[in-house]
């Protein structure tokens, strides 16, 4: 079956209440919720797209833009911070000449999260899915080697 945005709408009463059910719902089902979906979204809950897109950008698994073929995400919880999260943040910031939280490089992003409940693992490096524990900065090349 043919998923489309329509079909997701109907699936929820068109109240406030389920903005943020139908916002995930469309992130997950395909990558991220696109202008022209917001706009769909808007127009069935009668809402300004504003509101929209200001609700889709406050939470996490909500995603705005479509990510690049390379998402690096890096813990940054208290337990990951205290074992050198921010050492292994730089270097891959300096292996890749990025910043984290850099939203315009079509090629990779690299997205620090505060909690990936893996902390006695940690810091953790979540790299297209695939899990790092224990990560050292002089671990990072060989982990990105295999995705650049």
């Amino acid at each position: 079956m043919n998923v489309t945005t329509e079909k997701i709408l109907l699936e929820f009463d068109p109240e406030t209440k389920n903005l943020l059910p139908v916002l995930k719902k469309i992130s997950a089902r395909f990558g991220h919720v696109a202008k022209e979906d917001a706009q769909k979204i808007a127009d069935y809950f009668s809402l300004p797209l504003s509101e929209v897109f200001e609700t889709a950008s406050f939470y996490d698994l909500v995603k705005t833009q479509k990510d690049p073929p390379l998402v690096i995400q890096v813990c940054s919880g208290a337990n990951c911070a205290i074992k050198s999260a921010n050492r292994v943040i730089r270097e891959i910031e300096n292996q890749l000449h990025i910043k984290a939280g850099d939203m315009f490089n079509p090629k990779v992003k690299l997205e620090i999260i505060s909690c990936l409940g893996q902390c006695g693992s940690g810091p953790v490096v979540v790299v297209n899915g695939n899990v790092f524990a224990r990560v050292a900065p002089n671990d990072v090349d060989d982990i990105l080697r295999n995705y650049v």
